[in-house]
């Protein structure tokens, strides 16, 4: 069963409460995520609409990256408070000692090697289901696995 009727229905809520509370930059963000959505529901149906939460947020972290090495630090500011917003929206994020247990248990269970860290990478990742950094997965998974 399709997960984005509850999201959407979630994110429509959030975004009438904001309008009515007067809250212009959570209703542009709630609007955007909401934007984000349905246009991953229209392209694929059965996926998962945190994913678009999630790439959306990633959008909005390098944007802010880019605007940090421009010294625009208005526009970091602005996106800062927008990401905060979309934040709300997502999985908290694993711990680092979770994170870490998982990394050592995947390797186990795959008996990995050095050469195996895609392998590894792919199944905490989607184990840990969007609740994890990928590039701290990298990290970890780089220093765990033998050499």
């Amino acid at each position: 069963m399709s997960k984005f009727p509850a999201v959407k229905t979630q994110l429509q809520t959030q975004m009438v409460q904001a309008m009515k509370a007067g809250d212009k930059l959570r209703t542009q963000t709630v609007r955007m995520v909401l934007s984000e959505v349905k246009a991953l529901e229209s392209d694929h149906p059965e996926g998962d609409p945190q994913t678009a939460i999630t790439g959306y947020a990633k959008k909005l972290r390098k944007a802010m990256q880019d605007f940090e090495k421009l010294n625009a630090n208005d526009r970091v500011e602005a996106i800062k408070a927008e990401l905060t917003i979309v934040e709300e929206f997502l999985p908290k994020p694993m711990d680092d000692a979770a994170l870490e247990a998982l990394v050592s248990k995947v390797i186990t269970d795959l008996a990995a090697g050095p050469k195996d860290a895609g392998k590894v990478m792919g199944a905490v990742l989607k184990q840990a289901a969007g609740t994890a950094d990928a590039a701290k997965v990298r990290a970890m998974v780089a220093a765990k696995l033998p050499q």
